[in-house]
């Protein structure tokens, strides 16, 4: 029997409530709900830095206080990674809410197993290097050590658990994106761990699904003439009919506003992809060079012929590490001799930063480099230059001092030269770095508490 899955997330702070018109209308089996990103997680550190319960999504309580009663009268799953850091919790927060709207018997399903930071010095042991996938530099070997999040990116397997084991909501940690569709499509059609079709099928599917407004017509150059942008905050969010063989049908909620067509689906499916032969998963190693799209009717397209080959050995490990303080000002420059005036300006701030722990300093030229970042020459003589300047330092007094010194050339200035307000209020903001590296799977035990509200 045809599954229908119903996407209703693509980041933290998408409107999760576009799931209840695919659920009211019957039209979805399951709905998924994907939050997570690298900057996500830092996100989710900062929070969880200034309160220790939290780490989750706050669309967690949206979807347990308006999504889930209607998805549980209906016994239709919900699945969410926005569990981020602190399923547990996530859970714990749902089970409240679900118990004051009196959903009794609900199943509320926790996944973990993601965060390896209590783990590294065990699994360095192991003879894990967890080595920078940009440089190769070994983590013994980074100079800064002062590591927040280590989450590994985990597979479908967990959520197949959940669902066989009756849960009415997922509440996971970082899973990786597509893998949240693919969980429920093996927990429906029980396809084998090694049938690498049917698995990068659902891969596909899931990649097709995880942005939510991009495959409806949102964010897309195909169809920039065609779509009404007064539409674009009303869009109506993707559903895909998947087969036993893996082929589907991609869709949207019907009678909303938004396209489905062949243009929008290639623009998602090469979104976020390095080499469309070799997609990594932690599931599949999918192949989307033999995908055959084909209109299927008004707002459908038919996505078939996906094949994949086996799961790689390793899965990827993305650590957070705090990497000081930033902060910015922006400067505006008017004609004459706007150049003139930017070189003037750097010189003055190296001049008033003179002594200070400054570790960074970066320029752009808002609305000329900022897009493109070079790639074209900039005018000779433009009427106004705008320049951003971001600064770092290990401490936030050294940014406020670099801040006060700038100020004090208020009056004596590049000719003309103004300064954003907003930025000289602003304070300091951590910094989050991000580490990416690999771990052998192996070492990587998700586990799976489900507690009954």
């Amino acid at each position: 029997m045809t599954i229908r899955i119903g996407s209703a997330q693509g980041f933290y702070g998408d409107d999760v409530t576009k799931a209840l018109p695919m659920i009211e209308g019957g039209h979805v089996d399951v709905v998924c709900f994907e939050a997570l990103s690298e900057l996500t997680m830092a996100i989710l550190q900062k929070d969880r830095l200034a309160n220790s319960a939290r780490g989750y999504t706050w669309d967690v309580r949206v979807i347990a206080e308006r999504i889930l009663p209607a998805a549980f009268a209906r016994k239709i799953p919900l699945i969410t990674n926005g569990g981020g850091l602190n399923p547990t919790a996530a859970a714990e927060l749902v089970r409240e809410i679900a118990a004051k709207k009196g959903l009794h018997g609900i199943r509320i399903a926790a996944i973990t197993g993601d965060d390896l930071l209590p783990r590294l010095d065990e699994l360095k042991r192991a003879g894990e290097t967890f080595s920078n996938l940009d440089t190769g530099e070994p983590l013994d070997k980074a100079a800064n050590q002062a590591f927040l999040t280590a989450n590994v990116y985990l597979g479908a397997a967990p959520i197949v658990e959940a669902l066989r084991g009756g849960a009415d909501i997922i509440i996971a940690g970082r899973i990786a994106d597509p893998c949240l569709y693919l969980g429920a499509l093996i927990a429906h059609y029980d396809w084998a761990w090694d049938d690498w079709d049917r698995l990068a099928a659902g891969i596909v599917c899931g990649h097709l699904l995880e942005c939510t407004g991009q495959v409806v017509g949102g964010n897309s150059l195909a169809l920039i003439d065609e779509i009404d942008a007064r539409d674009l905050p009303r869009l109506g969010y993707p559903i895909a009919e998947v087969e036993p063989d893996g082929s589907f049908i991609l869709t949207k909620t019907p009678n909303t506003p938004g396209v489905v067509c062949i243009e929008t689906v290639k623009e998602q499916l090469l979104y976020e992809v390095h080499d469309p032969r070799r997609y990594l998963t932690p599931d599949v190693t999918a192949n989307f060079t033999t995908l055959r799209l084909e209109p299927a009717g008004d707002n459908r397209v038919c996505v078939s012929g996906g094949t994949g080959g086996p799961r790689p050995d390793k899965l990827k490990v993305n650590l957070n590490r705090f990497e000081g303080y930033k902060r910015e000002l922006i400067f505006t420059l008017g004609y004459p001799k706007a150049w003139h005036k930017v070189d003037q300006l750097q010189r003055m701030l190296e001049e008033a930063w003179m002594g200070l722990p400054i570790e960074r300093v970066g320029y752009s030229f808002l609305g000329m480099d900022s897009l493109f970042d070079g790639l074209a020459a900039l005018p000779e003589d433009p009427l106004e230059v705008i320049v951003r300047v971001v600064f770092t330092a290990a401490d936030a007094e050294t940014l406020k001092t670099a801040v006060r010194r700038a100020m004090a050339n208020g009056l004596a200035c590049p000719a003309g030269m103004s300064v954003s307000g907003q930025t000289v209020g602003a304070e300091p903001n951590p910094v989050v770095g991000l580490w990416s590296a690999l771990v052998s799977r192996q070492h990587i035990q998700p586990q799976v508490s489900i507690v009954e509200g």
